[in-house]
């Protein structure tokens, strides 16, 4: 009986290494044997203030959760789904952190940034004001308005910002969430349903070690008005989106691997 208990004790105590050394194997490659995170793909969340939202009056009278609450739930979560669907191309560092080191690296990169608004057709050509002065007639001032579609993206100001974060993180590609809307989808009111329809739309930004743009634009997805839960939204909109931006990079790094387009 005595040797049984041996034998058991053994066994368990090599099971605790293998698992050990598993869950070792699993984060080996975000972290240096110095403890500092390394990372292929460097992830930046939306500042705070650039959360547009409609729908938070509804979703407090759910949850009861206070304005800050719910724009932090969706941050975070969106973060969370981006470095998810992300960490299939490679390691990926989130910036979303309540560490101190890494709220002043994150800072320091918004600080070394700026937004631009761009066109969703034809990024980096939208130098063009939301209105443009075509002409004068009858003596009057004639304003054209520009309704090509827009969105936000990233620009590098600071030279340095890239080269410092390559150094530190061993980083190769950022991955930018540039601002995150929700808002009710006009003309979309359906009678037999008393519903509409709400959509989600971020803006992002994709940036490679030299300072290129590889791929920036807005993604868009669908919601109806009677879902007010976060966790259904985040669902049916964040995972969707996060995908695509994880395609997109996916297929920019790895053309040969890329659906080819019918």
């Amino acid at each position: 009986m005595r040797q049984i208990k041996i034998y058991f004790f053994i066994f368990s105590f090599l099971l605790l290494v293998i698992n050990t050394l598993s869950a070792q194997e699993g984060t080996r490659n975000t972290a240096t044997s110095s403890g500092e995170l390394t990372g292929k793909i460097i992830l930046i969340p939306f500042e705070p203030k650039l959360y547009m939202s409609e729908i938070d009056m509804k979703i407090n009278q759910q949850t009861k959760w206070n304005f800050e609450q719910i724009r932090e739930n969706f941050r975070h979560q969106l973060d969370a789904q981006l470095k998810s669907k992300l960490q299939s191309i490679g390691s990926v560092i989130s910036f979303y952190s309540d560490s101190t080191k890494m709220y002043k690296d994150l800072n320091y990169m918004y600080k070394s940034t700026r937004l631009a608004v761009d066109l969703v057709d034809k990024p980096s050509q939208s130098n063009d004001p939301e209105k443009k002065q075509s002409g004068i007639k009858n003596g009057q001032i004639q304003v054209e308005m520009n309704n090509d579609k827009k969105f936000m993206t990233t620009k590098v100001n600071d030279n340095e910002v890239l080269p410092f974060f390559i150094n530190k993180y061993k980083s190769e590609y950022f991955v930018f969430v540039n601002e995150l809307d929700i808002k009710s989808v006009p003309d979309s009111y359906v009678i037999s349903t008393d519903s509409y329809l709400r959509e989600v739309s971020v803006h992002y930004t994709i940036i490679d070690k030299s300072g290129k743009t590889i791929s920036a634009g807005l993604l868009s997805s669908r919601f109806s008005s009677k879902e007010n839960n976060p966790k259904k939204i985040v669902a049916a909109c964040f995972v969707p989106i996060a995908t695509t931006i994880s395609t997109k990079l996916s297929d920019i790094i790895n053309p040969k691997s890329a659906t080819p387009k019918k």
